[in-house]
């Protein structure tokens, strides 16, 4: 009697696993896990770099992290986003190749930018923030992870998509940051990168371990579609202004504080930006993103009051989330910060606080940018972040001139309450289905 007890008991417990995997709770859960460990791991890194290294350290690298941010985007030519919604459904051949031959466009990017760049750093109008052949070697890793992350989302692999994302950018910096505790010698940003860089070279082996039941000889061995490059660049000007204007918005200014202040006012505003951006991460995925489908749904199947009741509920919800999480992270950051730190490291309460009020405009922007994407219109979308993202810059550059770091949060909260007002104005004066019909099909 007891090996067919215990047979039924293994039994049942396969089919309450794949019910879990199952569950439509699951993957967001799961992924939101994975950002969260992710964003852990890389404030941890800003903290043991500040500690052991000075805030300086922080400074540079900010500028590489901020470069790796704007690598793939600046190379991507708008092409990423038609890529990514084409190879939904598409047989593994099929969308093997186009993947292919986007990443041969990233490679054909990467070579003419390195060489731009190098001839700018041999004339000495640029100067390179740490080795220059470990940066370039993560810079170009990260354009094709980022391409990758894109495509492994779209072909159903998210999960996966998001663990190597969690290897590439957070994982790393335990033994990083453990290793420099141990032995002094270590504690160096240049370790800092090679680590980074062993971490990409991972991410590449745990590609080559998801992708092993593709044909990649086959996809390796099709023909180039040099035409469908062409119509993707051709067709994806607006997109692509409107990719470098969000990536700008993230990245620019940590390098308009270094220009118009020094490295070590760009390590101060980097601590602190990071740690208000984790609201923004925290929050955007686990109640903005995921709304989506909800607003698309009513706005299909209820009208236009269904589909107001969505957007206000969401808002809502974003409304009270952030400002109950910035509350808890800014005690949190006046309170155990000095203390991880040290006193030699500055911690600007004001500063921190002007941010993440900043952070709560910026994610009520991006709760009615979502109700702009679930209408279809794509390309108001499109010019009010065009229009932001030169209005962030402009800000930043009089704002920091004129008030030091303090002028970095007035602009993101300037910056913020324009892209609010803008699509609040948008999404007013576009109510009627039939418009939302006529612009979605044009």
């Amino acid at each position: 009697m007891t090996g067919p007890r215990h047979r039924q008991g293994g039994s049942s417990g396969l089919p309450e696993q794949r019910a879990i995997g199952r569950h439509p709770l699951f993957a967001p859960t799961a992924n939101l896990a994975i950002r969260g460990m992710g964003l852990a791991m890389r404030l941890a890194l800003l903290i043991y770099l500040a500690r052991y290294l000075g805030i300086d350290a922080v400074g540079q690298f900010g500028l590489i992290q901020g470069a790796a941010g704007l690598t793939p985007v600046m190379l991507g030519w708008g092409v990423t986003y038609f890529l990514g919604r084409e190879i939904v459904g598409l047989p593994r051949l099929e969308a093997g190749r186009r993947v292919r031959d986007r990443l041969i466009l990233t490679l054909f990017s990467l070579a003419v930018a390195g060489a731009a760049c190098g001839a700018l750093i041999f004339a000495g109008l640029v100067t390179s923030p740490g080795p220059l052949p470990v940066i370039a070697a993560i810079l170009a890793l990260e354009a094709f992870a980022f391409d990758l992350h894109i495509a492994l989302i779209s072909v159903g692999k998210p999960l996966a998509a998001n663990f190597l994302l969690l290897i590439r950018s957070g994982a790393w910096v335990v033994p990083a940051a453990l290793l420099g505790i141990a032995f002094p010698a270590l504690r160096t940003l240049d370790f800092v990168l090679l680590c980074w860089l062993a971490a990409l070279a991972a991410n590449v082996a745990g590609l080559w371990i998801v992708l092993r039941g593709w044909p990649l000889a086959a996809i390796l061995r099709s023909p180039l579609d040099a035409g469908w490059i062409g119509r993707r660049i051709r067709g994806g000007w607006l997109i692509y202004l409107n990719d470098l204007a969000l990536v700008g918005m993230t990245y620019l200014d940590r390098y308009i504080v270094n220009a118009k202040l020094d490295l070590g006012a760009a390590g101060v505003f980097v601590l602190h930006w990071s740690i208000a951006n984790a609201l923004h991460v925290l929050v955007s995925a686990a109640i903005v993103q995921v709304s989506l489908p909800a607003l698309v749904t009513a706005w299909r199947d209820g009208g236009v009051e269904s589909w107001r009741r969505a957007l206000t509920s969401m808002a809502a919800r974003v409304l009270v989330a952030a400002v109950v999480l910035a509350s808890l992270v800014w005690a949190a950051a006046l309170v155990g910060l000095p203390w991880l730190l040290g006193p030699a490291t500055p911690i600007n309460g004001p500063l921190l606080g002007l941010m993440l009020i900043a952070m709560i405009i910026r994610l009520l922007a991006d709760a009615v940018n979502y109700g702009l994407y679930s209408l279809g219109r794509d390309r108001a979308l499109a010019i009010i972040n065009i229009g932001g993202g030169v209005a962030s810059v402009a800000l930043s550059l009089w704002l920091i001139g004129a008030f030091g770091l303090t002028g970095t949060a007035l602009a993101m909260i300037a910056t913020a309450l324009l892209l609010l007002t803008s699509r609040i104005v948008a999404l007013a004066r576009h109510r009627q289905p039939d418009a939302a019909i006529a612009e979605t099909t044009t």
